[in-house]
Parts: C-alpha cells; structure tokens; sequence
C-alpha cells in the first residue's frame, strides 16, 4: 500500500505592513521547514498590509506582498488589500498565487496530483483538500475543508496533514518567533528595495 502524501502547512497572518518583521520570520521559518521543501507550503491567511502603513498606502497593499513572493510564500489572501486590477497587476510580477473571493489558488505537487486548493470560502471546484486562506478558532478539517488556527504578527502557524483517502490532521501547532533570531540577509535586501520603490512611489504621487 502506498504511503499517503503528507503535507506539511506553515502560515502567517496579521502582519500589517511590518516588513522589519520579515527577514527575522523567514530565518524561522527555514528552521521549521527542514531540508525537504517539496511538500511544504507557506501561505498568508490575510491582513497583510494596512492602510495606517507609509508603504502599504503609496504601493496600493503591494509591499508586503511582494516580500512574501520573494520569501517563497505559495499563496496570501489579499481580499481587502488589493482590488481585483490590482490583484491582476501584481499577478503578473509575482509567482505568489493572489486569493480573493473571485480568485483561488491551486497547488501543483511534486508527484501526482493530490488536488490541493487554496481559496478564502470553501468552493465548488473538485478537490481532494481546500485550505482556507483566513483565520479560524481552531485547526481542523471539516469533510475536505482545512481550517487553521490564528496566529498573530510574531508566530507561524504549522499544520501537518495526511491526503490519504481522507485527509486526517496528523499535527498543528502555533511557533512563537524566538528572541534573538537573526534575520535572513537576502530577505533585509528585499524589504530595503521595497522600501525603496515605495519612497519614489510616495514621491512622485503614483
């Protein structure tokens, strides 16, 4: 009998536009990955940027979003962040799948094909497991539905399930981002660009 494939989910949530937080988070992040990434996801469950952030308002919600592309993030709820033209911009620059109400996210596996969406309701596209990109009460699976747990701006959310016949949750749990942790270099340079590019956006009134 074959092994079922098991899935292993690491999420955030709530960051509001703090991208000093990023580099820090994404060093955490790899600790938690290990070295076997091809079945690992990294998903935002929303709130990503805020309207009260200097760079959330002149990029238009990009900021944030842009960083987590560059993180390896697979897919963020950007319902409320960005509008449907502007979803479709970003799309264009940016491989991280961009999930609305209009817009869902699925996931191609390394082998096979376990049909594993990502949407914000659960949806009436065939599929054998669909998380949902906003936080909830409490991890668990509801028939094929994934839900995961909230986490705040300082924590990764980790959920660990099973896509056998039916996906089971074999682990879930909430990391706090431990004091002292270095931040990724490459990832301090990204936030330094977008920074950047947001300065001249602010400047020039884009």
């Amino acid at each position: 009998m074959a092994k079922p494939l098991s899935l292993t989910i690491l999420y955030t949530a709530n960051i509001r536009g703090d991208l000093a937080l990023l580099p820090r988070l994404y060093t955490f992040m790899q600790q938690l990955q290990g070295e076997d990434r091809r079945t690992t996801l990294l998903l935002d469950l929303g709130a990503s940027c805020a309207e009260s952030v200097w760079h959330c308002r002149a990029t238009g919600g990009r900021s944030t979003l842009v960083v987590l592309d560059g993180m390896g993030y697979q897919a963020a709820n950007v319902e409320g962040i960005l509008g449907c033209e502007d979803r479709d911009l970003l799309a264009q620059q940016v491989t991280l799948g961009l999930v609305d109400r209009a817009q869902d996210w699925a996931w191609q596996a390394p082998a096979g094909d376990p049909g594993v969406r990502a949407t914000i309701n659960p949806s009436a596209q065939p599929a054998r497991l669909q998380i949902l990109l906003r936080p909830a009460d409490s991890t668990c699976i509801d028939g094929r539905v994934l839900s995961l747990q909230a986490v705040a701006a300082g924590q990764i959310g980790e959920a660990r399930v099973e896509l056998a016949k039916r996906a089971r949750i074999a682990h879930a749990a909430r990391h706090d981002l431990p004091p002292g942790t270095p931040p990724n270099p490459s990832i301090a340079g990204a936030v330094e660009f977008v920074e950047s590019e947001a300065r001249y956006y602010q400047t020039k009134g884009l």
